[in-house]
């Protein structure tokens, strides 16, 4: 059964870039972004969440603690997927237990070893 990633986005570039390069590999890939996100990971029960920081009516922290503290989501490794400095998100998200950080634009087999090393492959 292929690993469910969800992408948590507000970019529809990125998201349709980043699911292409996922389902090529072998991945269910599902979207969502802003204030849907959390009941959309609630309903998908993804295996890994990519989460933009900077998005209209949400950001990415709020998100993230919000998951923290659903013990049916906390399980679920959330890596973050900014065009933020991998440096000022690991101040800002640190402390919170995020599984790892992405920075867009990202270098395609960067990007997919993570992925695979996060899942479990």
């Amino acid at each position: 059964m292929a690993k469910r990633i969800m992408i948590v986005d507000d970019e529809e570039g990125i998201i349709e870039t980043t699911r292409l390069r996922l389902e090529k590999n072998g991945y269910a890939v599902s979207s969502s972004s802003g204030v849907q996100a959390l009941e959309d990971i609630r309903k998908a029960q993804p295996d890994l969440v990519l989460l933009d920081v900077m998005m209209p009516g949400v950001d990415g922290f709020s998100i993230l603690q919000d998951l923290k503290r659903d013990p049916d989501l906390s399980r679920i490794p959330i890596v973050i997927f900014s065009g933020k400095p991998k440096e000022a998100m690991m101040e800002l998200f640190g402390p919170e237990g995020v599984a790892g950080y992405i920075t867009k634009p990202y270098d395609p087999q960067d990007f997919l070893s993570q992925i695979k090393r996060l899942v479990g492959e």
